[in-house]
Order: structure tokens, then C-alpha cells, then sequence
């Protein structure tokens, strides 16, 4: 999981002294929003043709609309769309990722690039620990080599001077876009995609059938919650399986897990029926599973302050009062 990392000061100074006034949140949304769907149209980065493509933009209001319309986060985007075939295998999101997980302090160069990798990679190494895999064959080691020169660019000068590039792109940048949030989405996305992934492993598992709910439930459940919250007592120094409440990875995890073991709630004893028949139809507005609930966190992200009443954190907090 990524470090939340409050935009400096010197971040802020650059926003407000740009063409808009990024600390606006109304304007911050809409450059959020406009940027999204502009790299979304760009098919080297979206993940269709390698061409301007903005079709997705006037399809109407049909099923995963609002998927093309950020398709900047889609699985092809994510997973496929390369920067470059040959020198750089990842994608956009992927590259945003990681350059927003390698900042790091002072100490051995060592000791700094296998904290970046636990911050951005912590996830995917404990879904490899889980499933059993051998270390030397666990899936973040492809992403190492960008990694380390992410880090490097990220935290040193370019040598014998004092320019540091990523601080000279980063600020040129903030001064028309919120670069820091659109990184932060970028980390979400990533993290979010192997929460799915994990999630999908165990999709109508949970078929209540008498006994055999719980404990095919409390699997999905542990291993999702193991995934997503891997930052929170997964690091260098080991482990330590201290959650002190329920974060918002947490309550995603939970959220999620138990969307696709009940395959969309249909699997509820007595009240699964009607209530898929009330949610079957919101559910294929956005496309798949997977691609609605990947929707309602970013909605979530983008506009959820705005939003008074949300019904997983009415659910959230129900189940928090009771259990606790």
C-alpha cells in the first residue's frame, strides 16, 4: 500500500500560482475528472489502438459508460498498455504507482529500495505467501527494475548537479493538474485490481448452505482483508498482525469480499432474490461485477465527501456497533 503524503507546501504555492486554482475543490475535481478521461482517450495508455480514440465519450449511457469514460483504470490499461514494448513494461497507472510509493529517507540505498517495494508491492507479495508460492518466483520481482529507477529519479539528483527531474516535471505539472491525486488513484487502482483478482478466487463460494458458510466465508474474508491491508503490518521488519480499527482498506476489503462470494448479494438466504433483482440492473449499468464495484470507489474517491449517506458505511458501522 502506498504513504498517504500530504501535498507540501511548495506543492500548494505551485497549484495556486497556475492557470486554475487547484486548491479549489470544485476546480480540483473538475481537472481531476477532464484529466482522467483525456488519458482514458489516448489509446497507448488505454489500452486500445495506439491513437486518439474519444468514442467511448459519446456512446450515451449505455452498460460501462462510465468505465470508458475513465478507462484510463481499465483492466487493458492497467495490465497491458506498456509505455514502451521494450524499455519500460508498464503501464501509465502502474508507472504513477510506483513513483508514488518509493519516497523515502535517509539510510542504506538497500534498506530504502526494499522498504519502496513492501509500500508498493506489499500486497501482491502476501497474496504469493498465502498461495504458497516460492519467493524467487513471486510476481513483484518484474516490477523491481522500474522500481529502482522510479526511486532513483525520485529521490536523488541528477549527479554533480542539483536538478532533480521528478521534482522539476512534478511541479511543472501541478500547476495545471492535481498530479499528487491523480497518483494516489493510480495507487488505488493498482491495489484495488489485486483486491478483485483475490476477491474473484472465491466469487459464490458463499452459498449459505448450512455449515459450510462460515468457514468458506471467514477464508474469503481473511485473505482479502490479508491482501488489501498488507501495509498496515506487512513491512521489512516482518510482521505484526495489529489493526487497530477498521481503515478504509479494510472496510474495502470486507465490502468487496462479500459482494463477490454472494455473487452480488443473489446467494442471501430468503432476501437474496429480491435483492438482486433490485441490483441486477445497476449492476450491468456499470458493466461486470468487477467493473461496478471498481466504479462505486472511484465515484467514492472522487465525490464521496459530497455524498451525506452512504449505505456501506451505514452497513459498516451497523456491524461495528453490534460486534464491538
Amino acid at each position: 500500500m502506498a504513504r498517504s503524503r500530504t501535498p507540501s507546501k511548495k506543492s500548494k504555492k505551485a497549484a495556486a500560482a497556475g492557470p486554475v486554482d487547484l486548491n479549489d475543490p470544485m476546480i480540483n475535481l473538475a481537472v481531476t475528472v477532464v484529466t482522467l478521461a483525456v488519458l482514458g482517450c489516448v489509446g497507448h495508455l488505454s489500452g486500445g489502438e495506439a491513437a486518439f480514440n474519444y468514442g467511448h465519450l459519446t456512446s450515451g449511457f449505455e452498460s460501462g459508460y462510465l468505465n470508458g469514460v475513465f478507462g484510463i483504470f481499465g483492466e487493458a490499461a492497467v495490465k497491458k498498455a506498456a509505455l514502451h514494448a521494450t524499455h519500460w513494461g508498464a503501464s501509465l497507472v502502474v508507472t504513477l504507482h510506483i513513483m508514488n510509493s518509493v519516497s523515502s529517507g535517509s539510510g542504506y540505498w538497500a534498506n530504502q529500495l526494499v522498504g519502496c517495494a513492501f509500500t508498493a508491492f506489499g500486497g501482491l507479495m502476501m497474496n504469493d505467501f498465502l498461495n504458497n508460492t516460492a519467493v524467487a518466483d513471486w510476481a513483484f520481482w518484474a516490477h523491481m527494475p522500474i522500481t529502482i529507477i522510479c526511486w532513483y529519479l525520485v529521490n536523488h539528483n541528477i549527479p554533480k548537479t542539483d536538478i532533480n527531474v521528478w521534482n522539476m516535471v512534478s511541479d511543472a505539472i501541478n500547476q495545471v493538474v492535481p498530479l499528487q491525486r491523480i497518483m494516489d488513484l493510480c495507487t488505488l487502482s493498482f491495489n484495488c485490481g489485486l483486491l478483485m483478482t483475490v476477491a474473484g478466487g472465491f466469487a459464490g463460494t458463499a452459498t449459505f448452505d448450512g455449515a459450510l458458510m462460515l468457514p468458506d466465508m471467514s477464508k474469503a474474508m481473511f485473505t482479502c482483508v490479508a491482501v488489501h491491508c498488507a501495509g498496515d503490518f506487512f513491512n521489512q521488519d516482518g510482521f505484526n498482525f495489529s489493526i487497530s480499527g477498521c481503515s478504509a482498506s479494510c472496510e474495502r476489503a470486507v465490502i468487496v469480499c462479500f459482494w463477490v462470494a454472494t455473487n452480488g448479494l443473489a446467494t442471501l438466504p430468503f432476501a437474496g432474490t429480491p435483492l438482486q433483482a433490485a441490483v441486477g440492473p445497476i449492476t450491468n449499468f456499470f458493466g461486470t461485477q468487477t467493473e461496478f464495484l471498481w466504479m462505486m470507489i472511484l465515484l467514492n474517491e472522487l465525490v464521496g465527501d459530497m455524498i451525506p449517506v452512504k449505505p456501506h458505511t451505514m452497513v459498516m458501522d451497523f456491524l461495528n456497533d453490534l460486534l464491538l
